[in-house]
C-alpha cells in the first residue's frame, strides 16, 4: 500500500532505526481513495466503513474555527496515521477525542502494535511561517514528550505528573481492536506503576517520532541525504528500544480541507 506515497526507507540500524521521509505535494484520486478506506478505522473503530460521510461532517466541525497551527497539528497526525496504518502497524487507539469535546485527545498521540511489541507515537508539526522550521527541532520535539509523559516529568497546573496511561487504557477499551487483553492488561500495569510513581524509561520503549512541515509556496522535497546526515547526528544521544522517525513534507492544509468537504 505505500505505493500511496512517495516516500524515502532507510535502514539507519537494522531491526532497530528506520527513518522514513514522504513528500505529499498533493492529493491524487488514489490517496484519496486510500484515506476513503481508512478514514473511519482512523477516526473512530466503533463507526461503520459506510459512516464516511459522517465522520466528515464531525472532522470539519471540529476544523471549524481553529486558527492554522492547531489545524495543521490535527491534520499532521491524521496523515501520520494513515501512514503507519500502510504499514500494517495494528492501532489500538481512536483518532476522535474522548476527554474533552472539541479537542483532540491528551496522553500519548498514539498506541500501536506490531506482533507483540507496543509502538508508542507523537506528533509535531510546523506551518509555512515558520522560517526556523525544520525536522530536526519537531522530531527532537516529539522525542522529548514521550520520554517525559513516561517518566513523569509532564504536570498539570498543579504540578502533579500527568499519567499518558488513564488515556491508553481507556482507548484501548474503546476501539476494541482484535483480542487485546494482553494489551491492556500491560497499560493497566504501566498505569498502577505510574500512580505509585514508579515511572518508565524510554529506552525500555519503542517509539515513534513524527514531523510534519507544511511549505506552501515553498514547497519541496526532501533532500533524503541531507536530513539523514542531520537525524544521524541529532538521534546519537538517545535512548530507545526500537524507533521509526517519520518525516513529512507536506504542501498545504487545504487539500485535506478539501477532502473533508467532499460527499461521497
Amino acid at each position: 500500500m505505500n505505493k500511496i506515497f512517495d516516500i524515502d526507507i532507510i535502514e539507519v540500524i537494522p531491526n532497530k532505526l528506520i527513518f522514513h521521509f514522504i513528500n505529499i505535494e498533493n492529493y491524487n484520486k488514489s490517496f484519496k481513495d486510500y484515506i476513503d478506506s481508512k478514514i473511519v478505522s482512523i477516526y473512530n473503530s466503533t463507526y461503520d466503513d459506510e459512516d464516511i460521510d459522517l465522520i466528515k461532517e464531525k472532522i470539519k466541525t471540529w476544523l471549524i474555527g481553529k486558527d492554522k497551527n492547531k489545524k495543521s497539528g490535527y491534520i499532521a497526525e491524521f496523515i501520520c496515521h494513515l501512514y503507519i496504518n500502510s504499514l500494517d502497524y495494528e492501532q489500538h487507539f481512536i483518532f476522535e477525542n474522548l476527554e474533552e469535546e472539541g479537542s483532540m485527545k491528551k496522553g500519548f498521540d498514539g498506541l500501536y502494535k506490531v506482533g507483540d511489541e507496543i509502538w508508542i507515537y507523537e506528533s509535531k508539526s510546523s506551518i509555512f511561517s515558520t522560517k526556523t522550521a525544520n525536522h530536526n527541532a519537531n522530531i527532537s520535539e516529539a522525542y522529548r514528550d514521550i520520554r517525559d509523559k513516561l517518566s513523569g516529568k509532564k504536570q498539570d497546573s498543579r504540578g502533579n505528573p500527568i499519567s499518558p496511561w488513564d488515556n491508553a487504557v481507556n482507548h484501548v477499551k474503546v476501539a476494541d481492536v482484535n483480542d487485546n487483553k494482553t494489551l491492556l492488561q500491560n497499560l493497566k500495569e504501566f498505569r498502577k506503576r505510574f500512580n505509585k510513581k514508579n515511572y518508565e524509561d524510554i529506552k525500555n520503549f519503542n517509539v515513534i517520532p513524527s514531523s510534519t512541515l507544511f511549505l506552501e509556496e515553498r514547497w519541496k522535497k526532501i533532500d533524503s541525504d541531507n536530513l539523514q546526515e542531520k537525524l544521524e547526528k541529532l538521534i546519537k544521544k538517545y535512548k530507545y528500544k526500537k524507533m521509526n522517525v517519520l518525516c513529512i513534507n507536506k504542501k498545504s492544509i487545504n487539500d485535506f480541507i478539501e477532502y473533508i468537504n467532499e460527499k461521497i
